[in-house]
């Protein structure tokens, strides 16, 4: 198992993971950064327009980001049952 950071980070902000969490691989790592980002749309009504999520290894060194969405995220619409059949 490999730890791997996830820095908040924005073009004048970074918020650092001084945690980390432990997966086997960097793809696995990658699919914890996309999750985090969906909760992170979906609870927060922030504008996360031009953050992204930097995964780093344990010596800092970053691996990849994570950009996310440039446009709000709008869950889709719930499907309203038709009553008149």
């Amino acid at each position: 198992m490999t730890r791997f950071f996830f820095h908040l980070a924005s073009r004048d902000k970074i918020m650092c993971d001084t945690k980390g969490r432990e997966f086997a691989d960097l793809a696995t790592a990658y699919r914890h950064a996309v999750s985090l980002i969906h909760k992170m749309t979906l609870l927060d009504e922030v504008d996360w327009q031009g953050w992204s999520i930097r995964v780093a290894d344990v010596n800092n060194r970053s691996l990849l980001s994570v950009l996310f969405p440039q446009a709000p995220y709008l869950p889709p619409a719930t499907k309203r049952l038709d009553t008149t059949a």
